[in-house]
């Protein structure tokens, strides 16, 4: 029994308690945000709502995921060192399971609101039936996540280069469209690489960042800002690379936006989203979806200003309304935690 507990005790090192630096949460929370309000301006326009900023939705898909992932990968790399029991038990298992709660849940809602909904997904008992093999439309982060932690974990005794240039490929390859499988699986192939990367530069990003500067965070705005007006305005953005790049660039400026922000009182509550992204993720699409359903039904007419303002006040109400639900439930355990464990503030 007692070498059985040494060997127990080298697979599963315990991990000591670090610091979290304030920027980290910020720009999580900066992810989080642009998330909802992604898919508030989504719904709007399936329920028929001309939104004049939607256009933008498609530049910010090289700022979204590509920080939220990498902020997961910098958070997730002293994880890696795990046994992978121990990384299974930590980590994965939570993220599984509260993919599969979440999405029966959605379905339920979904099944409940009127045929005019407008989730543009098959059936409800379709997404249940499929999945495990399909990443929900609104919940494949949870679904990548484990599948990314699995991969960073079989390839941590590879050379940095190797993980780093085959998720690369798949990165370039997906973002300009050459691979495709019309469905969530490309978004999952087309993230990989911000989360092992950040595995493997995360150590020296924290060590960088205190440095950052207000001018660092403009000049890298501005060069990003051109090069999105550039790409989508010239019609290159199909063209391999074009989009990989811009992602490389957006995880830096949201890097250095996030030091910034975190060093000004008023962005406290950027940071406190960011502390909640797991619920803020899980829940935010019912309210949408609701409010979407009521749309089609009664067909509003709304004036082009208040339809400029409907996502930011949607995606406020539903950022609300998550926390809400956050704070009501988070005690209960297999909720938003693992049955049987209770639940953690």
């Amino acid at each position: 029994m007692r070498g059985r507990s040494t060997v127990a005790a080298v697979e599963q090192p315990v991990l000591a308690p670090v610091v979290r630096e304030r920027w980290i949460d910020t720009a999580k929370g900066i992810a989080i945000v642009l998330v909802v309000l992604y898919h508030a301006t989504m719904y709007l326009g399936l329920a028929g709502v001309d939104v004049p900023g939607a256009r933008a939705n498609p530049m910010l898909e090289t700022f979204r995921m590509p920080l939220f992932f990498f902020m997961s990968g910098v958070l997730g790399a002293r994880a890696v060192t795990l046994g992978y029991r121990a990384l299974f038990q930590r980590r994965l298992a939570l993220l599984i399971y509260l993919y599969v709660l979440w999405v029966l849940l959605q379905q339920l809602f979904l099944a409940l609101l009127p045929p005019t909904s407008i989730e543009p997904e098959p059936s409800p008992l379709w997404n249940i039936v499929t999945l495990a093999v399909i990443p929900n439309e609104n919940l494949w982060f949870l679904y990548a996540l484990p599948l990314f932690f699995t991969i960073a974990w079989l390839t941590r005794s590879w050379p940095a280069l190797i993980p780093l240039a085959l998720a690369g490929i798949v990165s370039v390859l997906f973002s300009a469209g050459i691979l495709e499988t019309d469905s969530t699986w490309d978004k999952t192939g087309r993230y990989l690489f911000f989360f092992l990367l950040a595995l493997r530069i995360g150590g020296s990003v924290r060590r960088l960042a205190p440095g950052i500067r207000w001018w660092h965070a403009a000049a890298l705005g501005v060069v990003y800002l051109g090069l999105i007006g550039l790409t989508f305005a010239s019609g290159i953005r199909d063209i391999p690379l074009v989009l990989f790049g811009l992602s490389l660039l957006a995880v830096a400026v949201g890097i250095a936006l996030a030091v910034i922000m975190s060093r000004m009182r008023f962005f406290t509550v950027v940071g406190y989203l960011g502390t909640r992204t797991l619920p803020l993720y899980a829940v935010h699409a019912f309210p949408l979806l609701a409010v979407g359903a009521v749309l089609v039904a009664t067909t509003p007419h709304i004036p082009a200003p208040a339809a400029a303002a409907l996502p930011v006040v949607l995606g406020a109400a539903a950022i609300a309304i998550a926390l809400g639900v956050h704070r009501l439930l988070r005690d209960v355990p297999g909720v938003f935690t693992l049955p049987g464990r209770p639940g953690r503030r």
